[in-house]
């Protein structure tokens, strides 16, 4: 519940997100005039959803009068290869060759008309500062695109359904989550990632390898019993289930991600392992694009209680790269979540509660922070990077709460914060091109670190013998802090989310003085 206070409510204080407060005596907020778009384009979707399914949706990918048509298909065809280029960094879990042959090359199951209309959004968004010069004024129509998308992604669901249609469906609504994130519109973006956990869930992707479900290929009635109100069929191969695999765990570390950020609740109630309905079963997920598609031994044959393993510190065969990055996500929601509940007069039996979860979680994260690999410049850097940055995050906000308590937790912040700084030491940050939208936040965390340190140095205002002492402390802390902005200041032109954290931050360390 928001307490009011000004500039900036205890909740939104909390959280690692920098953004201003709206208050109800301001008038009709924007907050409040897109969740009248909302509802209404909730109200819209249920509508159709319960009309017939007569049809097909209408693809976008077509070119406008203005130039002809083969330029503007080599131009649009040169954008998507770009944007694949990036794709995980945006949510994207299918197999980015079979995808790129299908929708490029003509290959194989042409992708449906609402996916191929978001990646179509995707390719031009990013066209401004990937794409060659001569293709720079494709962004003045991003926003005819954005509405064609819009428009597609209501009516995918009711249509004639093809074998792809929930997957492709989940993946354009995680794409288009990610979109509005990374462009600063939280709201736009959770809705449709909400819509996406409705999918999944819906179609029993979180229980995959399941007990009941133990075959490589499960029957359609067998699946049919485990999805809800939304059947999938059985995948057709190995890499079409990886697929619905990866598709699982991006929605939930998606929605573990974002809504820690802003403090809300989650979507996908995946701490309650009693209840089997939402108790995850999926494997972890494999690296999507490394594997050989012909490959059919690629999961195990079942699997239970997958988070809850996790948490125990059982073994596992999570060891992938998208594996390690889902498994970070679910240790910073787990600590920041815990972290909030903390209190100084919490009654004792309550207080002993806490420190046997806080203890609990505290040896999780940094057993979990030995079996990562080290940040190196390599194909995995960008992932691998976030993984380190997530994991020193869940530090963070696990120990934060206690730091006013006495100096051990405020120390631990602060090496966790350099952790941090070294990892992005560690790679060359302009040649990683596009980052996760996530890095924004995380990495404004571990400067208002500092910047928290700094501010208390100011306060002690020691005598003069400690005052050179302090003195180096201070410059050590302004060193580590202008390595972060340089860092964000790099990563900030290709991603307007990090330029606003970046901004937000730069404005706090300035009024130090």
């Amino acid at each position: 519940k928001c307490d009011a206070a000004r500039p900036q409510c205890g909740q939104c204080a909390r959280t690692p997100l920098f953004e201003d407060c709206e208050y109800p005596d301001g008038g009709v907020s924007s907050t409040q005039l897109l969740e009248d778009q909302i509802s209404s384009l909730e109200g819209r979707i249920e509508r159709l959803q319960s009309v017939s399914r007569q049809g097909t949706p209408h693809s976008s990918w077509t070119p406008s009068p203005s130039a002809s048509q083969g330029q503007q298909t080599a131009d649009m065809r040169t954008m998507i290869q770009n944007f694949l280029r990036h794709s995980s960094q945006f949510g994207f879990f299918l197999n980015v060759n079979k995808f790129q042959m299908a929708i490029i090359n003509g290959v194989g199951e042409r992708p449906t008309p609402v996916l191929v209309d978001v990646v179509s959004l995707w390719a031009i968004h990013l066209s401004n500062s990937e794409s060659p010069p001569s293709l720079s004024n494709s962004n003045n129509h991003e926003a005819t695109y954005l509405s064609t998308a819009l428009r597609s992604v209501s009516d995918a669901l009711s249509g004639t359904h093809t074998h792809n249609t929930i997957i492709h469906s989940i993946q354009a609504a995680i794409l288009l989550s990610q979109y509005f994130i990374r462009n600063n519109r939280f709201l736009e973006g959770k809705y449709h990632l909400t819509a996406a956990i409705s999918l999944v869930v819906g179609s029993g992707l979180h229980r995959i390898r399941a007990p009941a479900e133990q075959s490589a290929f499960p029957s359609a009635q067998s699946r049919a019993r485990s999805s809800g109100n939304r059947r999938l069929p059985p995948p057709r191969d190995a890499l079409e289930e990886a697929e619905r695999v990866g598709a699982f765990w991006t929605a939930l570390r998606l929605d573990s991600c974002w809504t820690t950020v802003d403090g809300s609740a989650n979507n996908l109630a995946y701490n309650n392992n009693a209840d089997s309905d939402v108790r995850i079963d999926t494997p972890w997920p494999l690296d999507i694009d490394s594997f050989d598609i012909n490959n059919n031994q690629i999961l195990a044959t079942a699997n239970t209680d997958t988070i809850g393993a996790f948490l125990a510190n059982h073994p596992d065969n999570g060891t992938s790269a998208t594996a390690l990055h889902a498994k970070a996500t679910i240790l910073f929601d787990k600590a920041s979540r815990l972290g909030w509940t903390y209190r100084l007069d919490l009654p004792n039996r309550d207080l002993q509660q806490f420190y046997a979860a806080f203890t609990a979680i505290d040896t999780r994260i940094e057993s979990f922070k030995l079996q990562i690999p080290p940040v190196e410049f390599n194909p995995t850097s960008r992932e691998l990077l976030l993984v380190h940055c997530l994991a020193h995050a869940a530090t963070i906000q696990l120990h934060s709460p206690l730091a006013g308590d006495g100096d051990a937790p405020r120390l631990r912040v602060l090496d966790t914060a350099r952790a941090v700084v070294r990892c992005l030491q560690a790679v060359p940050l302009q040649a990683l091109g596009l980052v996760d939208p996530i890095m924004g936040p995380v990495l404004a965390l571990s400067c208002q670190v500092f910047i928290t340190e700094l501010r208390r140095l100011r306060r002690h205002r020691p005598a003069d013998a400690y005052r050179q002492a302090l003195s180096l402390e201070e410059g050590s802390l302004r060193s580590a802090t202008d390595s972060l902005l340089t860092a964000m200041a790099v990563l900030a032109p290709r991603c307007p989310l990090m330029d606003t954290q970046l901004r937000s931050v730069q404005q706090a360390y300035q009024g130090l003085g």
